[in-house]
């Protein structure tokens, strides 16, 4: 049985999720339980920039004080035994302290160095609190200060579990390495679920005109692409039918051409004894064959189309008109039942006109001597009526065929008028229909809509 790609991918997605979360729940534990002095250190460090970026300096250059953002600057108002920092110069010089001392932070009976400061990690007492201290080099103005932030260690105790910038840190380095992950598992998912798409398209690839037969698997399909799969295999089967019916026809052609031509030769050998009539009836039959073929050609591209408005009327009465000495020859009358008015459709004209043409010749030839054609145009349709025969329920699913000629018929057609209709109608959407029980006769009906 099929199984479903998108379950697969859903599946997938889902424990890839759990992965990540479970990867980012343990990096957060085991970055807070062994380094958390690491995540401290980022912060201060953090702070002294934000320090360094807040520092502003008078028209000579000087610096005259600190802009720090109402939530700093309240931090260190509020919590000056806790939370402290100072600005100095290169020389070791205090120009700037939140808590107001002017001498820098630095171990008691010791020589404070402020570049030995950089590389060093503090830890102080003061007023009964251990102080971290962090020295940081910066450089402004072209001159280098040295920023001092020192964070008490109750303090750091009651930041380390709040929602600081350090634990949105590591979230983010470990919303990184989560979406690398997932990114690396989704392309591994859909590398492996479009495989089978993969492995049909090969086997597409391989397809010639001589295994038109072949079908593509739908076996270990997933369950998505098996309605494409049948897809293709349904446009291979038309496809398949197509070739043969080509295969078909032009064997057909050729045995169709072939007689005439060996009737031709016959004649020519005779040594003069030819006859003159007989040749030119089977030049003129060649002739009209290879005229309707390329009719029959054009008509089957509905790229050849022009579609334009069209008087229906106007294309009717031409046709009849082409056909009025067929018709005194074959001693039978037409009849047009057309409206005065107008009667005006989407078409190709060139195409109507075969229509038509191909339709009343076709009822001329059925048409016994002394009857009429009666050919009625609407809005709606037009039909063409004879008065012969009619066509016998047997040769209804023959009708269209290529090559086929009815036995009634009083000339030797080529067998391709109605199949040139048909393809016609089919290329203008109308409907071509056959009323074959009239009494006496047959009528031919091109609807419109």
């Amino acid at each position: 049985m099929p199984y479903s790609l998108a379950k697969k991918l859903i599946a997938s997605t889902a424990a890839t999720l759990v992965i990540i979360t479970v990867a980012a729940t343990a990096f957060l534990a085991a970055t807070y339980q062994w380094e958390p002095e690491l995540l401290f250190r980022q912060e201060m460090f953090r702070n002294a920039d934000k320090i360094a970026d807040s520092m502003r300096f008078d028209a000579s250059g000087s610096l005259s004080a600190v802009a720090l953002s109402p939530k700093m600057q309240l931090l260190y108002e509020a919590l000056k035994l806790d939370s402290i920092y100072r600005i100095l110069d290169d020389q070791g010089i205090v120009l700037l302290a939140s808590d107001g001392v002017m001498i820098p932070l630095f171990a008691a009976g010791t020589r404070f160095d402020p570049k030995s400061a950089v590389a060093t990690d503090l830890v102080l007492s003061r007023s009964g609190l251990r102080l971290h201290v962090f020295t940081k080099a910066v450089s402004r103005k072209k001159k280098t200060f040295y920023i001092q932030v020192a964070r008490s260690e109750r303090m750091h105790q009651a930041i380390i579990g709040s929602d600081s910038a350090s634990f949105m840190a590591a979230s983010g380095i470990a919303a990184i390495i989560a979406i690398l992950v997932f990114t690396i598992v989704v392309w591994f998912t859909f590398n492996r679920a479009l495989r089978p798409l993969r492995v049909a398209s090969d086997a597409a690839s391989l397809l010639e005109s001589n295994s038109l037969d072949f079908r593509l698997p739908t076996a270990d399909m997933p369950a998505e692409l098996v309605p494409l799969i049948d897809a293709f295999n349904k446009a291979l089967g038309r496809l398949e039918l197509g070739y043969r019916l080509q295969q078909e026809f032009l064997a057909t052609v050729a045995h169709e051409l072939k007689t005439p031509l060996a009737l031709i030769r016959g004649q020519i050998e005779l040594d003069g004894a030819a006859d003159r009539k007989l040749l030119l009836k089977d030049v003129d039959f060649m002739a009209r064959q290879v005229h309707q073929l390329l009719h029959l050609a054009e008509v089957s591209d509905r790229k050849n189309f022009v579609f334009e408005q069209v008087d229906v009327v106007e294309v009717a009465r031409s046709a009849v008109e082409h056909l009025g000495r067929l018709a005194d020859r074959l001693s039978v009358f037409i009849l047009c039942n057309a409206p005065p008015e107008k009667v005006v459709t989407m078409a190709d004209s060139g195409a109507l006109f075969v229509l038509v043409k191909n339709l009343l010749e076709n009822a001329l030839h059925h048409s016994p001597v002394g009857t009429g054609v009666l050919i009625t145009i609407t809005s709606d349709y037009i039909s063409i009526r004879d008065h012969g025969r009619g066509i016998a329920p047997d040769n209804l699913p023959r009708l269209f065929k290529r090559f086929w000629r009815g036995e009634n018929r009083r000339d030797e057609g080529a067998g391709l008028g109605l199949s040139i209709c048909k393809e016609i109608s089919f290329a203008h959407d109308w409907n071509l229909i056959v009323n074959h029980d009239k009494d006496p006769g047959a009528e031919f009906v091109v609807a419109f809509r």
